[in-house]
């Protein structure tokens, strides 16, 4: 009888091999109001995953053996009596914490996303590409015209970010740190700057070219990328902070001593602010079709990385990938 693959958390680590186990369970029974998929891929998140396996993710109770990953999409394999829109053979997102990575998941009928079919594209597209959507809409409230500036923009949410920019008309600078992430970029046609922070320092690139100019900044990295964008804002301008990479890599928070932000940010009347997705939850179906739209339509185009991973066992794999900063797109698994 086949068997249901999971990668689990069983123990907290600092590093996801000691922390995770491979295991083999019953695939799961559906109540009437559920719905039985078979995961297709995985999207990987990398940093969300270390944290949650460090035991550092306030908000979730983390229990052993525990099941992990956010995203996936797949195929209905079973439905319950009580569910009428939705068929077996259907094509579904699943965006929900602790569920994505095993090769078969229960879930309830209201936490299925219809798509049009199971491909890394439209997992790509929900949630990081709908994360990109709110984010420069409610938090970044991005305008027409305005010069933005986006760190790690080669990765599955920056590559969205910088072309949801462009779209609005705005220029568009984007930061990458490899030779292949710039070419990423340059492909995307939507970039005005490029910059390779291997190659250039950022706060001495942004101080000259782009002094107190900066409507937006929107990072996910942190610390030096942080302060280079925070002194570079121009009158009114916007720094949205979507991630903590590098704090979260060195595995605790730098202390800073100086003075304190509104020392950049006050006299400019600019702000610092955070994005959280799940926060905006009420608008995320509105966000999957206007990108759904965009992706058929061709006027977006959704990257994912190269490299094969293939199997639950290859997404320690992934996330090590992932951790290396090797990834041109977003980084997904086949099951």
């Amino acid at each position: 009888m086949p068997k249901n693959k999971q990668l689990v958390i069983s123990s907290f680590s600092n590093d996801i091999r000691e922390a995770t186990t491979v295991m083999e369970t019953d695939i799961p029974h559906i109540n009437a109001d559920q719905i039985l998929v078979k995961n297709k891929y995985v999207g990987i998140n990398a940093l969300y995953d270390r944290e949650l396996y460090r035991g550092r993710v306030p908000y979730i109770k983390v229990t052993f053996p525990y099941v992990f990953g956010v995203e996936a999409v797949g195929e209905v394999m079973a439905i319950g009596k009580n569910i009428k829109n939705v068929s077996v053979g259907d094509s579904v997102s699943t965006v929900k914490v602790g569920t994505a990575y095993q090769e078969y998941q229960a879930i309830d009928a209201a936490e299925i996303i219809k798509i049009p079919e199971a491909t890394p594209e439209y997992l790509t597209i929900n949630p990081t590409g709908v994360s990109a959507y709110l984010a420069l809409q409610n938090v970044a409230e991005l305008k027409a015209g305005e010069i933005i500036v986006v760190s790690a923009a080669a990765g599955g949410l920056g590559h969205i970010v910088v072309q949801l920019a462009k779209q609005k008309g705005c220029h568009v600078v984007a930061i990458c740190g490899t030779e292949q992430k710039e070419a990423l970029l340059t492909s995307l046609n939507c970039c005005n700057q490029i910059i390779n922070h291997r190659k250039t320092d950022v706060d001495s690139f942004l101080s000259t070219e782009y002094a107190n100019k900066i409507d937006v900044g929107f990072d996910s990295v942190g610390r030096h990328m942080f302060d280079a964008f925070l002194k570079n804002l121009a009158p009114l301008g916007r720094l949205v902070v979507s991630g903590l990479a590098t704090e979260i890599n060195e595995g605790v928070f730098q202390k800073v001593t100086g003075p304190r932000v509104y020392e950049r940010i006050y006299w400019k009347g600019a702000s610092v602010r955070c994005f959280m997705n799940h926060l905006y939850k009420d608008q995320h179906p509105e966000a999957r079709e206007v990108l759904f739209s965009e992706y058929r339509e061709g006027n977006l185009q959704v990257k994912v990385d190269p490299t094969p991973f293939r199997g639950i066992e290859a997404i320690t794999e992934a996330s090590e990938y992932l951790l290396a900063g090797k990834s041109c797109g977003k980084v997904v698994v086949t099951l």
